[in-house]
């Protein structure tokens, strides 16, 4: 958030989970599963009823579930079966390796993901739908959600409702039971998970009263352990989470939220069991996650809250000197990388080059070894209210926009190049001449088959593709990154340590010339 910013037994026991107050543990702080150690006997559900709901699941999930449009009008059934429906057979992220994000069949993973920061707390449950399935056509794989909590001005309204009017909470944030306003996050569960989508979960704290952060701590650290707990149980059935936190602002361990969220991290680990989900966290602007959070894990500090990547926080314009700077940190070399917050459309971060240099952040961060990314818009994210740069109705419609389009035909390319085991940011094998410097420079990186380098501006380049080691030729083409062509230069031509270019003279309708070099050993 930029700043100035869930065998019949088993399918009724998911049900049991999705029933508000089922989760919740006893009031006085022990973890006591039965329901009249938490609730009255009036909130329990009589033996009827129950019967009369087994029954109706029983049906439900025998059959195709209908889409519904409204956020009162979804079962617990309808959602488990359609988690069942597609959980499986799709990548997400579960652990790291090399640096990288490593799905559940061991390929790499590249997180690119969209902030939807207010989608469960300002959508209708057909908007939610919308957006999802626009993203994906777009080629993002994964979306960043709050359940609640987005207040970054007086337009959001209350932050605990969703946008029938239903609270997230059954009394006090975070020290209650969850409310029916969950059944928007589960909606966001359902459809991402049909298509074939992670959901960074993100627990939105946020700076001053933007967020979340006093009503956390005034709940206590019990509270939070209940509340992440009972989070956990209810999505524990969907593998496709990433687990978040929006921080952007600074705060050591023991103060403010810090004890808070530690406790949420070891109520979600212990509802997990052995085995969790991938953690990733927003620090504060300028910022990284080794900075705030990773050197503060230990016995002196976190010790739930661990972080799974690094992540960075910049809204500087060098892309490829300023991420190479976290990448190569000493110390912190070992996590994967994540662009957390780079500077989102219609911001004021990149003024009149906002295109190009949101191509070459795209860009730079994959081909430099990075994990993931977290594109934004700034009319996107507060879901139809005004947000801090723009925002209000209309936001669906920048699915056609430029800046959207060019993110397409970047993951287009990355994905299919970058996502390889032996890819390796160039330290000037592959690039020996052209790779400029401060905002010019250009961002080069290659593995055993192929090469990528983008180009900021136009300048003179000489190659080695002799560093491809695949086969005994190479094809050279030049990628436009505005319209996802090519143009060959070399369709196959012995391999060379000294390979000189002419750079295209074209300039793209926004008037910038940057491309990207993709060389393949053949």
């Amino acid at each position: 958030m930029e700043r100035l910013r869930p065998n019949q037994r088993a399918n009724l026991q998911a049900m049991r989970r999705q029933i508000p107050g089922t989760e919740w543990g006893a009031s006085d702080g022990s973890k006591n599963p039965c329901l009249c150690a938490a609730f009255p006997l009036g909130r329990i559900l009589s033996l009827p009823i129950v019967v009369a709901l087994a029954i109706h699941l029983f049906i439900e999930t025998t059959t195709a579930l209908a889409a519904e449009t409204e956020n009162g009008g979804r079962t617990a059934q309808q959602q488990e079966a359609g988690l069942k429906r597609g959980s499986g057979g799709f990548a997400y992220p579960v652990s790291t390796a090399n640096r990288r994000f490593i799905d559940q069949t061991g390929k790499i993973y590249l997180l690119k993901t969209m902030s939807s920061w207010a989608m469960s707390q300002n959508c209708s449950d057909a908007e939610i739908t919308q957006a999802l399935e626009g993203l994906k056509a777009l080629g993002f794989n994964a979306i960043t959600v709050s359940p609640f909590g987005v207040h970054m001005n007086d337009s959001f309204g209350d932050r605990y409702r969703n946008k029938a009017g239903q609270s997230f909470f059954s009394g006090k944030p975070h020290a209650s039971s969850l409310g029916p306003a969950w059944s928007s996050m589960d909606w966001v569960m359902r459809e991402a998970t049909r298509l074939e989508m992670t959901v960074v979960f993100s627990f939105f704290l946020s700076w001053g009263n933007t967020g979340t952060v006093p009503d956390l701590v005034a709940a206590g650290t019990t509270n939070a352990y209940n509340f992440g707990k009972a989070v956990a149980t209810r999505y524990a059935s969907y593998p496709n989470i990433v687990w978040h936190v929006m921080g952007d602002f600074k705060w050591r361990y023991n103060e403010g939220p810090a004890l808070s969220l530690d406790a949420i991290f070891h109520g979600i680990r212990n509802a997990e069991g052995s085995s969790h989900r991938l953690i990733i966290a927003e620090p504060a602007n300028g910022s990284t996650s080794f900075d705030q959070f990773i050197s503060a894990e230990g016995a002196d500090g976190y010790k739930w809250f661990k972080q799974s990547a690094d992540t960075i926080y910049h809204y500087g314009s060098s892309s490829s000197a300023q991420f190479d700077k976290v990448y190569n940190r000493a110390g912190a070399a070992i996590y994967p990388v994540v662009d957390i917050e780079p500077p989102y459309v219609n911001a004021p971060h990149y003024k009149d080059q906002q295109n190009q240099e949101l191509r070459e952040r795209d860009c730079a961060t994959f081909i430099r070894g990075g994990a993931g990314i977290n594109f934004g818009h700034e009319k996107w994210w507060p879901h139809g209210v005004t947000g801090l740069f723009d925002g209000g109705p209309g936001w669906l419609n920048i699915l056609s926009e430029a800046p959207q389009l060019d993110a397409k035909h970047a993951w287009t390319v990355l994905d299919a190049y970058v996502a390889d085991p032996t890819w390796l940011p160039d330290a000037g094998a592959f690039l020996k001449s052209g790779l400029g410097s401060g905002d010019d420079q250009a961002a080069s990186g290659y593995s055993s088959r192929a090469a990528l380098v983008y180009f900021p501006t136009s300048r003179p380049v000489i190659l080695d593709t002799t560093k491809i080691a695949k086969g005994s030729t190479v094809r050279l083409r030049w990628y436009d990154p505005t319209s996802g062509n090519f143009t060959t230069i070399a369709s196959s031509e012995p391999k060379a340590s000294e390979r000189s270019l002419s750079y295209p003279s074209k300039r793209h309708a926004d008037g910038f010339n940057d491309w990207l070099l993709v060389a393949d050993g053949h």
